[in-house]
């Protein structure tokens, strides 16, 4: 019988920076903002335990605030929040030509994928309808088996044409992974380091979270990553860029129909509320938990808006309609 498997998260390589961001300030009047709408979104905030809120506009910090001893200094471990940096990543690996085309195979990259799995693209399974199937519970359990998550997704049933089916699918996404470092040639944290943490100048002591399983009778496994650990500052970067059309400090960052097709739903008749790696409004309805919801995704909301959130909370919201 095999010994039981101990589990654990570890922070991944501590980026050190050589440049230190801060995000240029406004008042409320300065940027045309209703300080009693303001009032209201921190009344909300503190009235749900939240740690941090950050408001921008146009590329300036209106209001920031922290609860429950948190600093703005503090990193917070971002979970599904990653996705939108990842989504960035993937545009970067694009522009600078490790990844020929959004919709090329990822089985360029991993031939050792079987051969069902040839549908699955970075277009197809960013916006989260590779057409395999995804059941969350085992995926996510199958670090506690120590299985990496390659192996998981190896697995995985191909069930359905790519764009004809959603499933917030983990499994794939972790599959992009793999395909990025051996695109690039470089391991993830260090593509992420380069494309990502330098040029946005991210904060000191920013990392990935890396999964390890171990056992008397396989040592120690690394079994894959987990997230992105940053900041509140950081975390609202990708929603600026995206806001601003795939600019970053007034030079291109990421390609810009790329960017704004991050917050456009790809098949509205599949999933209206998802576009690639963001959630977005939607249409009539929108799915969530896999069931099909006969509502916006945030009704009352601008049209327009989009989020990325990960677990226990972290979310960043984007709204086109009021500006950069």
């Amino acid at each position: 019988m095999a010994d039981d498997i101990q589990v654990s998260m570890r922070p991944g390589t501590v980026f050190h920076s050589g440049d230190r961001f801060t995000w240029p300030s406004a008042t409320p009047v300065s940027a045309a903002m209703d300080s009693g709408k303001i009032a209201e979104a921190v009344a909300i905030a503190a009235d749900h335990n939240t740690d941090s809120l950050l408001i921008l506009r146009h590329g300036k910090l209106v209001h920031e605030q922290y609860w429950n001893d948190t600093l703005a200094s503090d990193l917070q471990q971002t979970y599904s929040g990653t996705k939108s940096l990842f989504s960035l990543l993937v545009g970067r690996t694009i522009r600078c030509g490790y990844v020929e085309r959004f919709d090329q195979s990822i089985r360029d990259f991993i031939p050792e994928m079987p051969e069902a799995q040839g549908q699955l693209t970075f277009h197809n399974v960013v916006a989260m309808m590779p057409g395999t199937l995804n059941v969350t519970e085992e995926v996510e359990s199958a670090g506690g088996k120590g299985i990496t998550q390659l192996e998981t997704a190896l697995t995985r049933e191909v069930v359905a044409p790519p764009f004809t089916r959603y499933s917030y699918n983990n499994s794939a996404y972790r599959l992009l992974f793999t395909a990025l470092e051996r695109a690039s040639g470089k391991s993830l944290e260090g593509l992420t380091a380069e494309e990502i943490f330098t040029p946005l100048s991210f904060a000191e002591g920013t990392h990935w979270v890396l999964n390890y399983a171990t056992s008397a009778d396989r040592g120690e496994v690394f079994t894959g990553y987990q997230s992105i650990k940053m900041t509140p500052t950081d975390f609202a970067k990708s929603a600026q860029i995206i806001l601003d059309h795939g600019r970053w400090r007034g030079e291109q960052y990421i390609d810009a129909d790329y960017a704004d097709h991050l917050i456009r739903a790809q098949v509205p008749e599949v999933n209206p509320s998802f576009a690639l790696f963001h959630h977005v409004n939607g249409d009539a309805f929108c799915r969530m938990d896999g069931k099909r919801v006969p509502h916006k995704l945030l009704p009352g909301a601008p049209d327009d808006t989009f989020l990325m959130y990960g677990a226990r909370g972290q979310v960043v919201a984007g709204i086109p309609a009021l500006g950069p």
